[in-house]
């Protein structure tokens, strides 16, 4: 009662944009907070310091961490050099190529006190490419670190990329998380960046893998450094080209990389380098080039830093829905008007219900009626008598957003590696979105990105807003390869309908090392959430799987009592 006093005495006083304001600062200092908490219970101690500066690695690689420069403020270039020289694990050199108006003077007795500092002056400012390109040229090392002019790495991070090596001797490529700074020494870090592992579609929607990235030598060799038509994007080709080289990649779930916020950066303001974002969507579209799909097509997505691939068909295959309607409140003439202005052509619907019911439609082949308790069972029986070469389950539509889902789906499964995809998932009733499904989060459960999202919200680091890749898709509606469903052995007969497609995504990924897909540009409205009472059987069939973390997700973005560390936007 008295926090609505409160809020009803702030509306009167201050108004409303005051009020909202507030709200703002409220919830940021929360968040501070939180993060806080987090880096207090995961920043390595003193001691911990000590203890790795005594460790001895049995492979002991020399790690070059190259840096271009140019017009360089002499205090972010001084502290980036210091936190190089902090570091716990000192096998390194630091190679600084300038490409200044004017040699930087002061780094003389920088090098002079540290023999493993190089700085060579360029004659000429060729780019960030160019002056990073001049900078590999001084690599005598086993593997290449990248850093920005003005960024920092914390004192472990070096530490931990050579303990990675000794634990995986045949990787190629690392990178890890990082966070954003202002001053550090002033706690101002913000943004934590909890990554996935590397996953394709991800990767081709945002540059999410950006910093802290090691190569080893061979492999940078291979790639012959940076490519200066990209500039602005280089660190974004350069990654695509490694991914697609690389035989063992590994990402290394901590903080290794604070990226300093200003506003003629892009950590601190997205517009400030608009030519960046164009050059990453054609860098993406000459990767997807490179891997085959050339009927791939990159557009913006919802805002200029961030990629939408759209994928074209190879043909119009026939398309089998299997629409599970079990929800007495479902329109059913609302239903039939969204069919008719569905897009494709080359489709069929065969309606499965607790009853019979009446929706006249000529897309609809027939009406079946069955048991709840045998759905499942109809639903694998229908799908093995189709012709069609793709099916698409769905359950309980109520409005069609995306006319063309049919298309926009198909293109993806028929790139032949997506073993499921799903569009956004929206709540009629509850205004909540679905937006896929994460292992690791508690002894018995799965857990859900983003589930009581509202619909149209972006979530954690906009992942709500991009396609991606997930391990389990626990959807309304998905659409699959028939032969992968006959690879995976269709859906689990003792399993609920969310929970038996849930096993199959999972079955895909897992076993035929496919990948799943959750496409929020297509959007499709059902009834409501779906009932989680088959998990248990889920959870048993795959417990020791699901009790290892999601390479799809991010051990961090969890926190006390198993809930989801949520760092909101």
């Amino acid at each position: 009662m008295n926090t609505i006093k409160k809020v009803i005495s702030s509306l009167k006083n201050d108004g409303i944009k005051a009020f909202l304001a507030k709200v703002k600062k409220h919830f940021n200092d929360e968040e501070k907070k939180e993060y806080y908490s987090w880096i207090r219970k995961n920043t390595p101690s003193k001691k911990e310091l000590k203890l790795q500066k005594q460790h001895e690695f049995k492979i002991k690689p020399k790690i070059s961490i190259v840096v271009p420069l140019y017009n360089t403020p002499k205090k972010y270039l001084l502290e980036l050099i210091k936190s190089v020289q902090k570091q716990t694990y000192s096998n390194w050199e630091l190679c600084l190529a300038d490409g200044s108006t004017k040699p930087l003077e002061y780094l003389k007795r920088v090098i002079a006190k540290d023999s493993r500092i190089k700085y060579k002056i360029l004659k000429e400012n060729k780019g960030i490419s160019g002056n990073t390109n001049e900078a590999l040229k001084m690599v005598t090392g086993d593997y290449i670190g990248l850093l920005d002019h003005d960024d920092l790495i914390p004192a472990n991070s070096l530490y931990e990329i050579v303990k990675t090596i000794n634990e995986n001797p045949e990787v190629e490529y690392i990178f890890t998380d990082e966070d954003k700074f202002t001053d550090i020494k002033k706690k101002t870090r913000c943004e934590p960046n909890f990554k996935p592992d590397y996953a394709f579609d991800t990767l081709t929607s945002y540059n999410y893998i950006c910093h802290f990235s090691v190569f080893k030598k061979e492999l940078m060799n291979k790639l012959k450094g940076f490519n200066e038509q990209f500039d602005g994007s280089q660190d974004y080709d350069l990654i695509l080209r490694a991914v697609e080289n690389a035989k063992k990649i590994i990402h290394i779930p901590q903080i290794l990389y604070h990226w300093r916020v200003s506003q003629t950066s892009t950590a601190g303001n997205a517009e400030a380098k608009p030519y960046c974002f164009e050059a990453g969507k054609n860098a993406v579209q000459e990767h997807l080039k490179r891997k085959g799909l050339t009927q791939g097509k990159m557009e913006y997505g919802v805002a200029i830093v961030r990629n939408r691939a759209i994928y074209g068909l190879k043909k119009e295959s026939k398309v089998t829905i299997l629409l599970y309607l079990q929800d007495e409140r479902i329109d059913l003439n609302k239903l039939s008007e969204d069919i008719n202005q569905v897009t494709y052509k080359n489709y069929e619907i065969i309606v499965i219900a607790p009853k019979q019911i009446e929706i006249k439609n000529d897309k609809i082949k027939k009406v079946v009626v069955v048991e709840k308790n045998k759905v499942i069972a109809k639903l694998n029986e229908l799908a093995k008598q189709t012709d069609s070469e793709q099916i698409i389950f769905a359950k309980d539509f109520q409005d069609i957003k995306t006319k063309d889902f049919i298309e926009q789906l198909l293109g993806y499964v028929q790139r032949g590696d997506v073993g499921v995809i799903s569009p956004r998932i929206i709540y009629k009733y509850t205004s909540s979105q679905y937006n896929g499904t994460v292992s690791g989060i508690d002894k018995d459960k799965i857990g859900y990105l983003d589930y009581i999202d509202v619909a149209g919200s972006f979530g954690y680091v906009t992942r709500g807003a991009v396609v991606q890749n997930y391990s389990i898709i626990k959807s309304e509606c998905v659409m699959v390869n028939k032969k992968d469903l006959e690879k995976a052995g269709y859906l689990s007969a003792d399993m609920d309908y969310s929970d038996a497609l849930a096993d199959l995504s999972f079955t895909l990924f897992k076993k035929c090392h496919k990948l799943n897909v959750i496409n929020p540009h297509i959007e499709i409205e059902t009834l409501e959430i779906t009932q989680k009472e088959g998990e248990n059987k889920f959870y048993k069939k795959w417990e020791k799987e699901l009790k290892k973390p999601d390479p799809n997700y991010n051990v961090n973005l969890k926190f006390e009592k198993n809930e989801l560390f949520k760092v909101k936007n």
